[in-house]
């Protein structure tokens, strides 16, 4: 009998111990993970999420072509040699820009914005876009687009009345001033603008003060370019 319990008291010595070394281990295993497991366990949230927001991931399954790139709106004339074309498209798709029959790249930021400096050549300049995703799938052309580059001022003729002439008398005191410029140019006279018709001619109605009456004429063209004239009449009464 007393052999018995003495075999008891030691099998429940080895459950104590045993129960212990649980206990001990689990609140290892709770410290460990508190101070090494969260971190490393926010490390790889914060990683996961890099991977979602980077630019270079690569669906290998995306199979759908971006949309074409869209570009901002631009001037059809200048008389500026180098231009910057900027437009949107899906961030990190290349935008393919055909300018003259040259192709050009360019990565689309994060923001969805992309932007082109091109040097123009002398007269008409046409280009057109297409975007190439990360996947490889590639978008519609869009239509081609034209810039006219004109550095050239336009002609301005003042047919008449001659600089420098004399009127008289009331009669005379309202004079017409009747030119010829470029079509599709804007005239002012004195900053006032002028109607300029199909053929580029144009005529403006003023009445004369006494002594010398100045007129200041502008040809501008749709580039941006201006010629420019003086016409002095006199007047007396």
């Amino acid at each position: 009998m007393r052999q018995y319990s003495r075999s008891i008291l030691s099998e429940e010595k080895r459950n104590f111990r045993s129960a212990v070394l649980f206990i001990f281990l689990t609140i290892l295993a709770l410290i460990l993970l508190f101070f090494i497991g969260i971190p490393a366990l926010g490390r790889f949230t914060a990683f996961v999420s890099d991977i979602a927001k980077s630019d270079k991931a690569i669906d290998s399954n995306d199979k759908t072509p971006p949309a074409p790139p869209r570009f901002d709106t631009f001037s059809d004339f200048t008389n500026q040699e180098n231009v910057n074309i900027s437009g949107s498209g899906e961030a990190g798709a290349t935008v393919k820009l055909t300018f003259n029959g040259e192709e050009l790249e360019n990565v689309v930021d994060k923001s969805g914005k992309f932007t082109f400096s091109l040097d123009l050549d002398n007269g008409e300049n046409t280009f057109s876009g297409e975007a190439l995703d990360q996947a490889g799938n590639l978008s519609q052309k869009t239509q081609v687009y034209k810039i006219i580059f004109d550095k050239k001022e336009p002609d301005l003729n003042i047919d008449s009345p001659g600089d420098g002439t004399q009127f008289f008398g009331s009669n005379q005191r309202q004079v017409n001033i009747k030119g010829s410029t470029e079509a599709n140019c804007q005239v002012t006279v004195n900053d006032r603008i002028v109607a300029v018709d199909s053929d580029g001619k144009f005529q403006y109605t003023s009445s004369l003060g006494d002594g010398e009456n100045r007129f200041n004429i502008k040809s501008t063209d749709q580039a941006g370019n201006t010629t420019e004239k003086n016409l002095t009449l006199n007047f007396s009464s």
